[in-house]
């Protein structure tokens, strides 16, 4: 297949007006849509949208959301029957959610379709570019400031490639899918991508991030608790990255160490300008903590690998995913990485009867992943 340069003239419309945007949503054909967002994530707590390409085959649009209000768009993705084109869609739901309040009806990632042909989890959209359609993408404009503006032609037109290229590779890569029959695996994965990205952030259980937190007592992880929920709220609330708040190191070593003076906090190698706007704040979170009711304090954190039967049952389990991965075509990492045995251990160890009941069962018990290995996990 000879090589195609994406860097050809292409043709999109730059929408900025209000009406303008109402004219070329009225005229989209009754299609799934591919679509892709640019936008920045340095300093803040959500991704801050600064361009939104979209193309039904026919007409694509680029939307300034600076000067639009994106409400009809959001309207559109979330129609009865719509469905939407996304690569790597994980940051653009998450970016969608924030924006709109809701995902779109329906969602197809072009990422975890290859993943079921066998591809690899996170083959990027360059190399698939170049491999089933023979176009060179030149993904130079990436880290750009996609907030500055003018935008240059450069920047537009990389915009632009991200969706007009999206088109013909979902079509094929649909119909080798369908071909495979694990299109409904793909559906029910695509959803279930969908659902996670809903699921708020308990602050309450923020702590159990923290690295290194199992080290910690009872009496420092209520501390590290409540200094991990203030710490989410307070990024929410500011729209700032939550290391920006105050270091996850740092918060750490607040409640392992349980400081009683600005000094102590100083002593324990916190930033300045940590001290100065929330170091009230966090010795009086350590100070209602320690005087909290033993009996509300956490329990320990087992780790999962200090679990005497954990070595031997993921390699059993790695084992039997591997066999039927292979058999499938699909990586092993897709089935079952880490992440998801360890969600299933946690449900299977760490739970009682009563909470299992409460709770979801984990991924490796649902769908698709039940079907191929799921049933075989008590044997």
């Amino acid at each position: 297949m000879a090589l195609i340069n994406a860097q050809a003239t292409m043709h999109y419309q730059l929408i900025t007006q209000q009406a303008e945007l109402e004219q070329y949503l009225a005229s989209l054909a009754d299609v799934p849509l591919a679509i892709d967002t640019e936008f920045v994530r340095t300093r803040t707590y959500y991704p801050q949208l600064g361009l939104f390409q979209i193309y039904d085959g026919e007409h694509l649009a680029l939307l300034d959301p600076l000067t639009l209000d994106l409400a009809p768009l959001w309207q559109r993705l979330g129609r009865a029957g719509q469905i939407a084109i996304l690569h790597a869609s994980g940051e653009d739901l998450e970016l969608i959610q924030h924006e709109a309040g809701h995902l779109p009806n329906q969602m197809h990632d072009t990422q975890l379709a290859t993943a079921f042909l066998g591809y690899g989890v996170s083959v990027g959209f360059g190399a698939l570019a170049k491999e089933f359609l023979g176009v060179e993408l030149v993904k130079d404009q990436a880290r750009t400031d996609w907030l500055a503006r003018p935008l240059t032609e450069r920047q537009l037109e990389y915009a632009a490639a991200d969706v007009l290229y999206l088109m013909p590779l979902y079509e094929k890569v649909m119909a080798k899918l369908h071909e495979s029959g694990k299109f409904a695996w793909f559906e029910q994965e695509c959803q279930n991508h969908s659902a996670r990205k809903t699921q708020g952030n308990d602050p309450q259980q923020a702590y159990l991030d923290i690295i290194n937190a199992w080290q910690l007592g009872r009496r420092e992880l209520a501390i590290l608790r409540e200094l991990a929920a203030w710490r989410q709220q307070e990024a929410v609330r500011r729209d700032l990255a939550l290391n920006f708040v105050v270091k996850e190191l740092h918060l750490f070593k607040v409640a392992e160490r349980r400081p009683a003076s600005l000094r102590d906090l100083n002593e324990l190698g916190l930033a300045p300008i940590e001290i100065k706007i929330h170091g009230k704040r966090m010795l009086d979170i350590v100070a209602q903590a320690q005087r909290s009711e033993p009996d509300s304090w956490p329990e320990p954190i087992r780790r999962l690998v200090d679990y005497p039967q954990y070595k031997a049952e993921l390699k059993r389990i790695k084992g039997m995913v591997e066999e039927k991965a292979k058999a499938c075509n699909i990586p092993p990492e897709l089935v079952a990485s880490k992440k998801i045995i360890h969600q299933y251990f946690t449900w299977s160890w760490r739970m009682s009867d009563e909470e299992r009941a409460r709770s979801d069962k984990p991924m490796l018990l649902q769908g698709w992943r039940h079907e191929l290995v799921g049933h075989l996990l008590a044997q």
